[in-house]
């Protein structure tokens, strides 16, 4: 009997093992409450204190745990300037990784914003083309340039600029992929990134003006190297009347990259000129053209072939 009564519940029992099960919701309740009361305050003392990194942490803390909460909307409304706010700072005192890291989380809620992505690849696209140049942030820059080459054909614009330039934008961030295509030896696509750049500023000065010059590179290194190859071969097959497959092979490819850096030289120069470059970025070009030129075509002593070229590149004849 007594062990039946003990381990039968009655009605009280079982109405108290009820409340206790529920008794912990109100002090649960009551905690949360303090905690996000807590959480609204660490940011506020934060804004108030103009610790303004702290105060964007703290924000972006209480909405992951709070995206609901009573000042939710409040905090949203103050962080995005917050948060664009903190980009500038970090852009203007040249904390690229900062800039991309702010950047990043801005994106992640509003994807489409292209003044953002424009600030960034533009942030990149200054170490890129510094001196020296800094390549440690130019795989972001490229991503953020081709983003925003997506953006801006499909007729985005930048918000609050009431005069936007399609094609020079086009253009700067067509160059910041080729210019690290170059870099990472792609060479193909970034002949053709300086090409497609220059098509959309042909007349700009620090943008085709940089990607003729980088062609110029390009086309001397290809051409040195090909000069190599033939050098290469033995003298008596070089000079044989009746030259074998191997010379000929060489020296085809060896005209094929002379005529390509003078094509390329020559557009370089050619501009140069015409923007009045100063001397010593044009001279030493042309003084390499005349070179290459006399020895691809010996029979031209007067140049006069070479005259044409220039003249066919927009360069008034003397």
């Amino acid at each position: 009997m007594f062990l039946r009564k003990t381990l039968a519940p009655t009605a009280v029992g079982i109405l108290l093992l009820a409340a206790l099960a529920v008794a912990p919701a109100a002090p649960v309740a009551a905690q949360e409450i303090q905690d996000e009361g807590a959480a609204y305050r660490a940011w506020h003392a934060a804004s108030q204190a103009g610790d303004s990194a702290k105060a964007v942490a703290a924000a972006k803390e209480y909405l992951d745990k709070y995206p609901t909460g009573q000042y939710a909307d409040f905090i949203k409304k103050w962080l995005g300037p917050a948060q664009m706010a903190a980009l500038d700072a970090a852009i203007k005192e040249k904390r690229t990784a900062d800039a991309l890291a702010v950047g990043k989380e801005i994106l992640a809620s509003d994807p489409e914003n292209l003044n953002v992505v424009y600030a960034l690849a533009s942030q990149v696209r200054a170490e890129v083309l510094g001196r020296p140049p800094v390549w440690d942030n130019a795989a972001a820059g490229v991503e953020y340039a081709k983003k925003g080459i997506a953006m801006v054909d499909s007729g985005k614009t930048l918000a609050g600029v009431s005069t936007f330039d399609k094609n020079a934008t086009l253009a700067w961030m067509t160059q910041l992929v080729a210019v690290v295509d170059h870099k990472n030896g792609n060479v193909a696509e970034a002949l053709q990134g300086y090409e497609k750049s220059t098509a959309y500023a042909p007349g700009d000065v620090l943008i085709a003006g940089q990607n003729l010059r980088r062609v110029v590179a390009i086309r001397q290194n290809a051409y040195g190297e090909a000069v190599k190859a033939y050098n290469a071969l033995p003298e008596a097959d070089r000079g044989a009347p009746e030259p074998n497959e191997a010379v000929k092979a060489a020296r085809a490819k060896l005209n094929a990259e002379a005529d390509a850096y003078i094509d390329a030289a020559a557009a370089f120069v050619a501009f140069g000129r015409a923007k009045n470059l100063p001397a010593a970025a044009v001279d030493p070009v042309n003084q390499t053209l005349e070179t290459v030129y006399k020895s691809r075509f010996p029979e031209d002593a007067t140049l006069d072939g070479l005259k044409k070229i220039l003249a066919a590149k927009g360069l008034p004849a003397a």
